[in-house]
């Protein structure tokens, strides 16, 4: 490890425990960092350990697992702007959430969780085949055929909650957001997160040769087809269980990999780290943001992570094109 990354890895560190505690002190009220050491008895210690102390947590393990989606979308499909949120995944488990609590099943955690599953599979599924042809997956046809078949669902999702009046109910699932996040969330995310991180230590070599075409990457003994299903299941699993949770967040699949690719280039088993920590410090910053800019009303989390991460994306992009002209 150069020193160089070592001191971008202390960078991400410091900013995720930074937005963790910005994000335990913040909201309709603020409190001091000194009260989550010695939290005053009654309310504002049940405040903390019930409400905030669950959605910070959470907010950090939905950035990570999302932008460690995106990065193994980007690595399968070899397309630097492939994201779960463009490519459909997350709103067809919005689309199947939105339509099976509508038929009337229960909306518990697990339920929820098996619901945004199915529907990010069936989203996937059809997006791969809009973009295969003789010759293999077309990278253009991927995005092309994502971001149609997307727009495609997110109506249908609107429309079925306009026809059944559920539009305020389920906000959070249309717009993204944290609110009414308890411990069974957390939970269901961190084994998520731990799946994730077992299934990508088992393939660091294989998803880093993966980069390379695919004649190469062969005669390198790497299984492709192996290696591409199951980084795609992994892919399902994060996006659904992060749309679970928190509804449909744009962007953080598509930029914080791309952001840290600017920074320490595209190989995946030097960099996976370095996106895990980038997202869950980018969207714990942004839901910071989306609950303490207008109390006591909340921002859409959805489209202002995709403001943000916009922006700061366009910032890195220009600095890089500056350094590379002078």
């Amino acid at each position: 490890m150069t020193q160089r990354t070592r001191q971008i890895y202390l960078i991400l560190i410091i900013l995720l425990i930074g937005g963790f505690i910005i994000n335990l002190c913040s909201g309709p009220t603020w409190f001091s960092p000194l009260t989550l050491v010695h939290p005053k008895a009654g309310l504002q210690t049940q405040t903390i350990l019930s409400v905030r102390l669950p959605r910070a947590i959470t907010s950090i393990l939905v950035g990570a697992e999302l932008a460690v989606a995106g990065q193994l979308l980007q690595t399968v499909s070899r397309n630097p702007i492939a994201d779960p949120a463009i490519l459909g995944v997350n709103s067809g488990a919005n689309l199947a959430l939105i339509v099976g609590t509508v038929l009337g099943i229960p909306f518990t955690i697990g339920a929820r969780f098996g619901l945004a599953l199915f529907g990010a599979l069936i989203a996937f599924c059809v997006v791969l085949g809009l973009s295969m042809t003789r010759n293999g997956m077309q990278p253009l046809r991927l995005i092309l055929g994502g971001s149609i078949f997307s727009g495609f669902l997110v109506s249908v999702a609107y429309a079925v909650s306009l026809l059944t009046q559920t539009t305020a109910q389920y906000r959070t699932l249309l717009v993204g957001g944290f609110s009414g996040i308890t411990y069974d969330s957390v939970w269901l995310l961190a084994v998520i997160l731990l799946v994730l991180l077992v299934v990508i230590f088992y393939l660091r070599d294989s998803l880093t040769i993966l980069t390379l075409n695919d004649q190469l990457a062969q005669s390198l003994g790497s299984k492709r087809n192996g290696t591409r299903i199951l980084a795609s299941l992994m892919i399902v699993l994060a996006a659904g269980g992060c749309v679970a949770v928190a509804g449909n967040i744009a962007f953080v699949g598509l930029g914080i990999p791309q952001c840290i690719a600017i920074l320490s280039g595209h190989r995946f088993k030097q960099t996976v780290g370095q996106v895990l920590l980038a997202g869950g410090a980018f969207l714990s910053f942004g839901d910071a943001l989306a609950k303490s800019a207008r109390p006591p009303f909340e921002l859409p989390l959805g489209a202002l992570s995709a403001i943000l991460g916009g922006l700061f994306l366009f910032a890195f992009l220009w600095r890089k094109q500056g350094a590379l002209t002078t």
